[in-house]
């Protein structure tokens, strides 16, 4: 799913060859569902090809534009939590969905860190006790004009009975950095749209999904 420019021995992406077809795929796009937010993380989630999903999204799309053809990169605006701003100046980032986790600046990670009360354990992981995620603050994510929250339980990943910050920091020297990279832990709490036609990635705010239980009463 990435760009002519990613591709490794001059082979076209599968996607590419799809989005050729103009009668079999009039919108050349594909959008991610991921089950939703955090409480709905055992709801399916949904790859669509050829055109977005409104079952799953609700309110309008906001669209970043790329910033080049490589990678899914954007700009992200402003991050903050309770009234602070968690980065300054002009920030970008990679959307990925082959990223289990947000990775950013040591700078902002250390201050979310910080805030949580995490530890940092041998393994690099920021550890947090699991009776009190719901007591983390919000954190606020700006793309293309709209604000995306994610509350504490929504970037913490739990591991067997630890629970830890969904989050790593890593410092990316230019050219590339410093950069995030927008993984799992962000996008299942948006709908994604990555728009290749007309280079721009779009981001709407979930539905919760109905998980179906069975019963044998």
């Amino acid at each position: 799913m990435a760009w002519n420019s990613d591709a490794v021995g001059g082979i076209s992406p599968p996607l590419d060859q799809i989005f050729a077809d103009k009668k079999m795929c009039p919108e050349a796009l594909f959008a991610f569902y991921m089950g939703g937010a955090n409480n709905d993380r055992g709801a399916a989630g949904e790859l669509t090809i050829c055109g977005t999903d409104p079952a799953h999204y609700k309110g309008t799309i906001a669209w970043v534009p790329l910033i080049a053809e490589r990678l899914w990169r954007i700009e992200l605006g402003p991050v903050y939590t309770r009234g602070t701003s968690l980065t300054t100046g002009p920030q970008q980032a990679i959307v990925d969905t082959g990223s289990s986790i947000i990775t950013a600046p040591m700078s902002v990670v250390q201050q979310i860190i910080n805030l949580a009360g995490a530890k940092t354990t041998a393994q690099g992981t920021y550890e947090i006790g699991c009776n009190t995620t719901s007591n983390l603050p919000a954190l606020i994510f700006t793309l293309g004009g709209q604000e995306f929250i994610l509350e504490g339980p929504d970037y913490v990943v739990q591991l067997n009975q630890t629970c830890v910050l969904g989050f790593l920091g890593l410092d990316i020297p230019p050219p590339i950095g410093p950069i995030w990279i927008l993984g799992d832990v962000f996008l299942r709490n948006v709908y994604t749209v990555f728009d290749h036609g007309n280079k721009r990635v779009g981001f709407a705010h979930p539905t919760k999904q109905c998980v179906n239980t069975t019963s044998n009463s």
